[in-house]
C-alpha cells in the first residue's frame, strides 16, 4: 500500500475505561490527561477516507475530540458491549456522507449486531432516524478504500475474535492467543497496536509482559498497547518499555 496511512486512537481504555468509577487509585485520579482513557477504538485514514475500527460507547465524544467529520466503513473486532454500544452515533455520519456505512465482522458478530440493535436493522418503518447501515460477514480477505483488508483470527479467552491488517498495520486488541496460521498474516509489520490489558496474567487479555513477548516473537518494528487498565501509569510504564514499544493514550497519531 503506497498511500500514506494516518492511524488515530480514539480510546485506549479496558471496559470499564479509565478513570473506573469509584476508584481512587493513583491512575483514576492521576492529573496526566494521557491516563484518562476511553473504551478502545481506533480510526484508520487512508485512500481519501476512514475506516473505524468498533464503536465504543464514548465514539460521540471521541469523534469530536478527534475532529473526526467522516467514516466510510466499520470493522468490528467482536461484539462485547465497550465495542459496539457507540454504534447509533453513526447516524450523522450518514447524513454527513450522504451514503449508506459498510459493516464488517465474523458471522457471530454480525448476528449479534442484527439481534441487540433490532431497531436498526429490522424492515419496520420507524418515524425515527437510525444508522443506515449494511452489513458483510468477514470470511476472507477483501477490498475497502483501495486496500486489501486482511482479517486476523484471534482467541480471546474461549471466544473467537477479529484483528485486522491493512498493508504494514495490524490492529488486535481483546485477545490471549494468536493462533499459527494467524502468526504468519504479522510477517513484515511495520506498527501493531496490541491489546494488553495489566501486569497481572488474565483469563482473556495478554498481559503488559505476554504482550511484550508477542511483539519480540512477531519481530515487529514498532508497538502500541491498548485496552488498557487502570494499573498501568503512562509515564511509569513507558519509562521501562523495550524500545519500539509504547502505551498508548487517547489521541496518539501515528503515521505510517
Amino acid at each position: 500500500m503506497k498511500d500514506e496511512m494516518r492511524i488515530t486512537m480514539l480510546g485506549c481504555g479496558t471496559s470499564t475505561g479509565v478513570p473506573t468509577i469509584g476508584c481512587k487509585c493513583e491512575v483514576c485520579t492521576s492529573e496526566d490527561p494521557k491516563n484518562k482513557r476511553s473504551r478502545s477504538s481506533i480510526l484508520i485514514s487512508y485512500g481519501g477516507g476512514n475506516v473505524l475500527v468498533d464503536t465504543a460507547p464514548e465514539l460521540r465524544l471521541q469523534c469530536l475530540a478527534n475532529n473526526v467529520d467522516k467514516v466510510n466503513a466499520v470493522l468490528f473486532t467482536h461484539s462485547h458491549a465497550d465495542h459496539i454500544h457507540g454504534i447509533d452515533e453513526l447516524r450523522i455520519f450518514n447524513w454527513l456522507l450522504q451514503d449508506v456505512i459498510h459493516c464488517y465482522g465474523d458471522e457471530g458478530t454480525i448476528k449479534h449486531l442484527r439481534n441487540i440493535f433490532k431497531y436498526i436493522f429490522s424492515d419496520e418503518r420507524t418515524p425515527s432516524y437510525v444508522p443506515q447501515l449494511q452489513l458483510h460477514v468477514v470470511d476472507g480477505e477483501f477490498e475497502l478504500l483501495g486496500a486489501m483488508v486482511v482479517p486476523i483470527r484471534l482467541m480471546h479467552g474461549p471466544s473467537p475474535v477479529l484483528g485486522f491488517r491493512i498493508g504494514d498495520f495490524a490492529y488486535m486488541t481483546d485477545c490471549n492467543y494468536v493462533p499459527p496460521e494467524s502468526m504468519k498474516l504479522l510477517e513484515g509489520l511495520e506498527l501493531m497496536i496490541l491489546g494488553a490489558l495489566r501486569y497481572e496474567p488474565h483469563p482473556t487479555h495478554f498481559s503488559l509482559q505476554e504482550g511484550i513477548e508477542l511483539a519480540r516473537k512477531v519481530g515487529v518494528e514498532r508497538v502500541v498497547f491498548t485496552h488498557l487498565n487502570h494499573n498501568l501509569d503512562y509515564g511509569e510504564v513507558n519509562a521501562q518499555l523495550p524500545e519500539g514499544m509504547a502505551l498508548g493514550h487517547d489521541g496518539l497519531v501515528v503515521h505510517l
